[in-house]
């Protein structure tokens, strides 16, 4: 069963600002940036923050200043499906 996979511009992004994940299943959540969202995509080798997801909300603390992409999927998780809803905290 394939996963589905939904990826959000965060756009530019500076240091310490705090990600929000808000999801209704346990699901992956990938903070990248876009050469690494690129390789995700294409399913080769990439770096990123983040993981599963089993609390909500999932907050996540960006590294350093700069364009950022967060991916939702379920990849080796029960669920298929999922819902998801990303927002800046200020």
């Amino acid at each position: 069963m394939a996963s589905e996979v939904a990826v959000f511009d965060l756009g530019w992004l500076s240091r310490s600002t705090t990600v929000r994940v808000e999801l209704d299943v346990m699901a992956n959540v990938r903070l990248m940036t876009k050469a690494n969202v690129d390789a995700y995509t294409k399913r080769i080798a990439y770096r990123m923050l983040g993981g599963v997801a089993t609390i909500r909300p999932f907050d996540i603390e960006i590294p350093a200043d700069g364009h950022w992409y967060v991916a939702v999927d379920t990849e080796g998780l029960t669920a298929s499906r999922f819902q998801a809803e990303v927002t800046i905290v200020v």
